[in-house]
């Protein structure tokens, strides 16, 4: 078990530093707690934490200061499990975030489009030894996003619906020349969900664009070949 804090500075973006000389460091103070257990094939890791943040990057009326401010707190869960079931490896990690914050152009303290309230990864690899096959398997969910809606009074007060995809990817593990070498194959979001990010809105709000994927699905097939290296014994 463990305890950091730490104070941390960071320039604001480039695009508002080539503009003006009068900004400062970007602040936050970070609390977090943490808990690890690692043995007999297992690791479970929960951590809690709060980020306050200050001096952040804010404009108004083209006028650039450090009035911005904003907070985050939240929770991470992991658990990978190596062992219960033979050549088989799996883990969960689920996500809680819970921020608001007043900065760049937000007339009011609001969520941001980048933060996602709940997130949740399961991922599942097995391993064929005899024919040198590695089948894995990665699920994600991911509660709405917020997103600006010039109809809505509530600044950035619309969400996105819930996201997720299923990916599923196989690896075959041979020898090309004599060379260690992986085949590898992998589909994106296998059952076509319609996943929205975003939307984007006409000027006179009348007319929008959803921001989504350019593709539905993802198909991917390579070979690497690591040359020089013959250590490899199939």
């Amino acid at each position: 078990m463990s305890f950091a804090y730490g104070k941390f500075y960071q320039n604001p973006e480039d695009e508002y530093l080539v503009q003006t000389k009068n900004l400062d460091f970007e602040q936050a103070d970070h609390y977090l707690l943490n808990y690890l257990y690692m043995g007999n094939g297992h690791v479970f890791r929960v951590e809690g934490y709060y980020k306050d943040y200050d001096k952040l990057f804010k404009t108004k009326n083209n006028q650039f200061n450090n009035a911005g401010s904003g907070y985050a707190h939240g929770i991470d869960l992991f658990w990978k499990d190596r062992k219960t079931i033979k050549d088989v490896d799996y883990w969960v990690s689920y996500s809680y975030l819970n921020t608001k914050r007043g900065f760049r152009n937000y007339p009011v303290s609001s969520i941001p489009p980048f933060a996602g309230k709940h997130t949740l990864n399961v991922v599942y690899k097995q391993f064929f030894e005899k024919v040198s096959l590695q089948v894995g398997a990665t699920y994600t969910y991911a509660t709405g996003r917020t997103y600006f809606n010039p109809n809505n009074p509530v600044y950035i007060g619309d969400k996105t619906i819930n996201n997720q995809n299923l990916s599923l990817s196989v690896s075959y593990l041979t020898r090309v020349f004599n060379q260690f070498t992986v085949i590898y194959t992998s589909i994106n979001n296998i059952p076509g969900f319609k996943n929205v990010y975003g939307y984007n809105y006409s000027d006179n709000g009348q007319n929008r664009l959803a921001v989504q994927p350019p593709a539905r699905r993802n198909f991917f097939v390579g070979m690497f070949i690591a040359i020089g290296d013959n250590t490899f014994v199939r």
